[in-house]
């Protein structure tokens, strides 16, 4: 969920209880000014802290839920990973690689493409929906397979270390 949707809900919950920005804000011991930007949804951040204060003081709590919004994440993948080359990674191969890890020589550039452009939160689903596709992968192992890729063709990215 993002800060704008959890503000709108903050928005909601303090209407309906009657609270006006202000009395919320002294309550949380936070500006006016903050609350107003965390319920119209230009807040750019806010901690953890204060935000769970926010929403104890709400009677509300915060889900951590897989993200929704990201359908296809295997075919957003493999075709971020394919924008520069000539032979386009299907995302049924791309499902072969993660799942087998094996990666086809032919596609290796992309696989760098993947490991070191690519937005994490879409590799993430694609390797959730990819495991989804199988019976005997994890997740875990996918991305196992990831990181095996990333130290064998000396991706930067650090985060598969």
């Amino acid at each position: 969920m993002r800060l704008s949707e959890i503000g709108a809900r903050i928005r909601k919950q303090r209407s309906e209880l009657g609270l006006t920005q202000e009395q919320l804000a002294r309550l949380t011991e936070l500006s006016r000014t903050t609350i107003n930007q965390l319920e119209n949804g230009t807040l750019r951040d806010l901690g953890y802290a204060k935000l769970a204060h926010i929403l104890g003081v709400l009677g509300l709590d915060l889900q951590a839920e897989p993200a929704k919004g990201l359908n296809h994440a295997l075919a957003v993948a493999a075709r971020t990973a394919s924008t520069s080359y000539k032979i386009p990674l299907s995302p049924e191969i791309l499902a072969q690689m993660l799942e087998s890890g094996e990666a086809r020589p032919e596609f290796r550039p992309h696989l760098m493409t993947l490991l070191d452009e690519t937005p994490l939160p879409v590799v993430v689903k694609a390797v959730y929906e990819a495991a989804q596709h199988s019976s005997t992968v994890t997740p875990r192992k996918i991305i196992q397979h990831l990181a095996s890729w990333a130290h064998e063709l000396h991706a930067h990215r650090t985060v598969w270390g």
